[in-house]
Parts: structure tokens; sequence; C-alpha cells
């Protein structure tokens, strides 16, 4: 007979958090200039794909955006609505698909002339184990592969400023 999931691991089923980071060779303001023009991000990013829906006062509590991000093999769409607003310092969003509720916080901290940038990620479902839907592997991967481009742009941008 099978040993019922723990408390804790059943917890680990329905909720995680992780978060990656890149060393910027830019201060906050240059690497929020990049990460502010959201209608850039496809021309930069091999993750996100498209962008639309962008509120007129973007990045500001309750503003509003979409995007599509690749996956995978698949192109999903994710809405968003901006929770935290501190620029050039803090952004946040939050977004329910699948009813998953995900929220993801960028921090861009001055580090000895440097940026460190963090992108962090919170899962919870009350439904669906997150890992079926969300692959820890893929979400790393794709946020790995989202700071290394955010900082190339970023760099390429200083460069030929």
């Amino acid at each position: 007979m099978a040993t019922p999931p723990s408390p804790k691991q059943q917890a680990m089923l329905f909720r995680f958090q992780m978060a990656s980071t890149a060393l910027v060779q830019a201060t906050p303001q240059q690497v929020w200039g990049v990460f502010r023009d959201a209608a850039s991000w496809p021309g930069w990013s091999r993750v996100c794909t498209q962008v639309w829906g962008l509120s007129p006062d973007l990045w500001a509590d309750g503003s509003r955006l979409s995007f599509r991000l690749r996956m995978g093999m698949a192109r999903v769409p994710f809405s968003v609505q901006v929770t935290v607003s501190d620029p050039p310092h803090r952004v946040a969003w939050a977004s329910t698909k699948f009813t998953i509720t995900a929220v993801r916080t960028f921090t861009f901290e001055e580090e000895d002339g440097e940026t460190l940038v963090t992108d962090g990620k919170a899962f919870s479902s009350t439904l669906l184990p997150i890992g079926i839907f969300y692959p820890r592997w893929l979400i790393r991967n794709m946020t790995e592969a989202w700071l290394r481009d955010l900082k190339a742009e970023t760099e390429r941008r200083v460069a030929h400023s």
C-alpha cells in the first residue's frame, strides 16, 4: 500500500518559488530603460514572441500587458497585472492561468557599478499540481534565457550610446 504524501510533499505539488540572477554591466536606470520598453521585447528576447494590450501608463500599479512566451515547442499567451511598481528598482506582476497563480518580481540592484537583476517567480494553485503545467526545468531555462537576453541587449545599447 502506497504511503500518502506528507503535508510538505503535498504543498510542494501545489506551490513553488525560484529565482535567477544576471550581473549586467550597466546602471539600474540603463537596464530599466531596456526592460520598460515591453513592445521591444520580441526584438531581443528568445523567450518572448509577441507583446500586446499595453496599458497607457505601463508599469504603474494596476496597469496591464499581455505577451506570448515560448514554452518548449508551444507559444503560450499570458495577461498580467502590475502589482508593484518602483522603477528602476523593482516591478512585479501577477496572473492566473489554468487555476495557477504566478507572481513574477524583477529587481534591479546596483552593485559596484553594475546591476544585479533578479527574476523571481512564485507559483501556487489550490487545484492543480504545478509541475505538470510548469515544469521547473523549463521555467528555469526560460528565466535564464530571458536574463541572458536582457543583459546582452542592455550591454549592446550601452556600448552604442
